[in-house]
């Protein structure tokens, strides 16, 4: 049987035994409050099934599970980029991450890979601990040396999109049934351990009483947030209206279209009750309104408006949207334009900021090609690893994605990875992973490669600018030293991780 140690900013692959990062041995250097991880395929195998044992550590243990992807949807000759897509489909890739207690199964081919994570306190002990992991009839020398530097608490704002329909169609749950609730807390969890802190919520419901007249309810909110905030959520957001069509201006709100004296009714009851309730609660501060998603030039107008009504009705609330960059300025709150589209527009956008507004990035299907960054399965992982030291490299302050269990109708995320979509009266396909970065497991979410590369980016932009508050220059030094901008980054995962090594090693001093 042969072995290599992979670095965890490096994806595997069940085809693939040969990788730049590739070692006999594990070293981690790990910051308190984290987790201490590795990697490690397996090939040339001749047994069904590996027995799996640690010593001097206490690692959680994943059976990698290989994903498949069909094909590099939305690249081509014309806007492919070195890395982009790293490979060809299609192919198998170890991207899905599945809980083990002690045996690992091993594929067809004779190759397995097994992921190790143990949790590394904010008060444990500093210094270097020698340990290994025994596989098979193979034992690995690991060494685990725990900094003094822990992990900051968090200031980046995530919100990544939770599908609650979903864990119940994957799982075979109702809704509001016990064993919906068991795995509804465990995908909170798994999306918490990715250090995510906001979530879409559910907004009102109301009942029309005739003549204009609504009874607003918020019962189904009071429990998402109560349930939320107990795991550790602190923020919230639901979008009041949406698009009717990309091409045209009317934003339907609870069925309405905005501009109708009907939704003028609907809002001037619904927004004050909703502002009074936060208040009751002490929830003012935790949600922040969406008016409509990816305002364009078609609705950009109605937009504007809209935003002024519910200003007008709701001065409380603050605002946001994900967009490209477009004419509604001065509406809303918090920027969350497209990270290629800040890059594009940094001049405009961040005058913005000087008028008091907060800018945070999000991506999403797009762009594709160019070598812009993001987290989809047939890019390097260190594009999902560099999101947010591109964060910290603009000081943008909050991060949003559609899709964290999105799964679209009929899609198998274990064998499909470019599914249709369908928005408003678009229809496309999806770039590998957008639609997920947790997969419905046995009894379980189970997450990904990806998410533990966002997980580990957000602990990093903490330490950036941790570092920043004390010592700018090296900070900046440190992450332009391989993350410049979203379209330059540096994919040698050697040279990533002298760069993370040196944050924390700045950081101990």
């Amino acid at each position: 049987m042969r072995y290599t140690c992979v670095d965890t900013a490096e994806f595997l692959y069940p085809d693939i035994t040969d990788y730049l990062s590739g070692t006999k041995e594990i070293r981690i250097l790990s910051p308190r409050g984290s987790y201490a991880c590795a990697q490690i395929l397996f090939s040339d195998v001749k047994t069904d099934i590996l027995t799996v044992a640690a010593d001097g550590w206490n690692p959680e243990l994943y059976e990698m599970v290989p994903v498949y992807v069909e094909r590099n949807h939305g690249l081509d000759d014309n806007n492919s980029a070195p890395h982009m897509p790293e490979r060809r489909a299609p192919y198998y890739i170890y991207d899905c991450f599945k809980p083990i207690t002690d045996t690992l199964r091993v594929g067809d081919n004779g190759v397995c890979a097994l992921y190790l994570s143990e949790w590394i306190p904010a008060d444990a002990e500093v210094g270097i601990r020698t340990a290994s992991v025994r596989v098979g009839d193979v034992t690995i020398p690991v060494t685990v040396e725990v900094s003094s530097v822990v992990v900051p608490d968090e200031t980046l704002t995530m919100i990544v999109g939770y599908n609650r329909p979903c864990v119940c169609k994957y799982h075979n749950v109702e809704m509001d049934s016990p064993a919906f609730d068991e795995l509804d807390t465990k995908y909170l969890k798994m999306l918490r351990r990715m250090r995510q802190n906001m979530l879409y919520c559910p907004g009102p419901s109301a009942k029309l009483l005739g003549d204009n007249k609504w009874e607003i309810d918020f019962s189904a909110m009071e429990a998402f947030f109560t349930k939320a905030m107990s795991l550790g959520y602190t923020k919230f957001n639901f979008g009041l209206g949406f698009r009717r069509s990309w091409q045209e201006s009317t934003i339907l709100v609870n069925g309405m279209e905005s501009m109708s004296f009907e939704c003028y009714c609907y809002l001037a009851q619904m927004l004050p009750a909703l502002v009074a309730w936060l208040k009751e609660h002490g929830w003012l501060d935790a949600l922040i309104l969406g008016i409509a998603d990816e305002p364009n030039n078609a609705n950009a107008t109605e937009y504007r408006a809209l935003c002024g009504l519910v200003r007008k009705l709701a001065p409380e609330l603050k605002l946001l949207d994900a967009m490209s960059f477009g004419p509604v300025h001065g509406a809303i709150d918090i920027w969350i334009p497209l990270n290629a589209e800040y890059q594009r527009h940094r001049t405009e956008i961040e005058t913005f900021r000087t008028y008091g507004d907060e800018i945070w990035f999000y991506d999403c299907c797009g762009p594709r090609g160019g070598g812009t960054i993001n987290r989809f399965m047939d890019y390097p992982l260190l594009a999902t690893r560099y999101h947010f030291w591109a964060g910290y490299r603009y000081n943008l302050t909050g991060y949003l994605h559609w899709a964290a269990n999105f799964y679209q109708p009929g899609q198998n995320p274990f064998e499909q990875s470019c599914p249709e979509h369908h928005n408003a009266d678009s229809v496309c396909y999806l770039p590998a992973g957008d639609t997920h970065v947790m997969y419905p497991g046995e009894g379980e979410p189970w997450m990904s490669a990806r998410l533990e590369a966002q997980r580990a980016s957000a602990e990093e932009y903490e330490m950036l600018c941790a570092l920043a508050a004390v010592d700018r220059e090296a900070a900046d030094a440190i992450c332009r030293s391989v993350c410049r901008e979203f379209d330059d980054v540096d994919y040698d995962v050697r040279h990533f991780r002298a760069a993370r090594n040196a944050l924390i090693r700045r950081l101990e001093k």
